[in-house]
């Protein structure tokens, strides 16, 4: 089981920010900066597993990223801050789906999410329903759901992966690598 949540704040003058930042962040944590990546990055100490307020930080540094993981209940929670706004927040929790899908959508989530490699696998698992007419239901389902692209609180599709859709946050944004608990 891997459970864990994280911080991401954008620098512009590292050597204006990070000494500001190391007295914002989290009590115990430690802030890891490699002076290659736009983004500084800690570890949370005691992850809470709800939507955590980014705000303030960013509007002091600009940008900030919260990311949270438990994998047991391949849960998810993102949120994305900009001037002081939540630009987009979603909370993907296993079985339950999309329970929170908050602002504009970003330009990672259509190739993450919605690409046609996992529309096919996401077809093909519907073999395995009983009845055409579910097949049927279901698969006209899912191809309004790939044609609109676009998250549905409230719908288990699409499916994700704790690892896959935290790799694809990281890779748009050029976050850090998570420094060692």
């Amino acid at each position: 089981m891997s459970t864990w949540a994280a911080r991401y704040v954008r620098l512009k003058d590292r050597g204006q920010d990070v000494p500001r930042l190391r007295g914002r962040i989290d009590g115990g944590a430690v802030l890891v900066d490699s002076g290659a990546l736009p983004f500084a990055v800690w570890l949370v100490p005691s992850p809470v597993f709800e939507p955590h307020d980014l705000s303030e930080l960013s509007k002091e540094f600009g940008e900030a990223i919260s990311i949270a993981v438990q994998t047991i209940a391949d849960l998810v929670i993102y949120d994305h801050f900009v001037a002081g706004a939540r630009v987009r927040g979603l909370t993907y929790a296993g079985e339950a789906g999309w329970i929170r899908v908050a602002g504009t959508a970003e330009p990672w989530e259509t190739p993450a999410l919605f690409s046609a490699t996992k529309l096919a696998e996401l077809l093909d698992e519907l073999e395995e329903d009983v009845t055409d007419d579910a097949i049927a239901r279901d698969k006209a389902e899912l191809e309004r759901l790939w044609k609109a692209g676009a998250l549905q609180e409230g719908s288990v599709r699409p499916p994700v992966d704790p690892a896959g859709l935290t790799r694809a946050i990281e890779k748009h944004f050029g976050l850090p690598r998570l420094p060692k608990a």
